[in-house]
């Protein structure tokens, strides 16, 4: 029990973060002061969603805590495998192709170095928030593959959400701040998580 109530309470001071942040870099939208929320945000995310997740697959185990809570395991057959393994491996592309381009045009590093440019080519092209859908599609993948209820469950209702959360109040904003004119036109012409070629209707703002 001591995993899952890590984890919840891991999202929940993620999400109280990511908005006293927000708030902060609103009341001052200058530069060098959001640098410090912008940490702040980025450290909340990896101790609190990543490190929770990575703990709960090596202990006590996923299928365990499905016990723990009394949550029947997802069955294994094919029906499972196939899109398990479709979602992680489109999922862990997104997130490779995304990384290496923010570094090569971006100039920048995930949560460890401010990109100094927008990226519009590769999978930037396609959606604005290609590692973040990767970062989706791998969670719902792994909850899949490795047959737990509990973790499949537990990244489509709290985790996703909550980091859907910090992109729209948070991240859009010190990026806005950050990029000025040339991401505001990207935004505007990008969709937001759906990629462009699954998406049928107006662009995602």
């Amino acid at each position: 029990m001591a995993v899952i109530a890590f984890q919840v309470i891991g999202v929940l001071i993620f999400i109280l973060a990511t908005f006293a942040c927000g708030r902060a870099i609103r009341r001052k939208p200058d530069l060098e002061f959001a640098k410090l929320p912008i940490r702040v945000v980025h450290f909340c995310y990896w101790f609190f969603l990543v490190l929770p997740a990575g703990i709960s697959f090596l202990t006590p185990g996923l299928l365990h805590l499905d016990e723990t809570l009394g949550l029947i395991s997802l069955r294994d057959d094919l029906f499972l495998w196939i899109p398990g393994s479709l979602f992680l491996l489109i999922g862990s592309y997104y997130c490779m192709a995304s990384t290496f381009l923010l570094s090569k045009i971006g100039r920048g590093a995930m949560a460890f170095k401010f990109s100094r440019n927008v990226v519009i080519r590769g999978v930037y092209d396609q959606v604005r928030n290609p590692m973040a859908l990767g970062y989706y599609l791998m969670l719902l993948g792994l909850g899949l593959l490795a047959q737990s209820t509990y973790f499949f469950l537990f990244s489509l209702i709290m985790v996703i959400p909550a980091h859907l959360f910090y992109i729209k109040y948070f991240e859009e904003f010190e990026v806005e701040l950050r990029l000025g004119a040339p991401y505001l036109q990207y935004k505007k012409n990008t969709p937001f998580l759906i990629p462009r070629f699954l998406n049928t209707g107006k662009t995602q703002q």
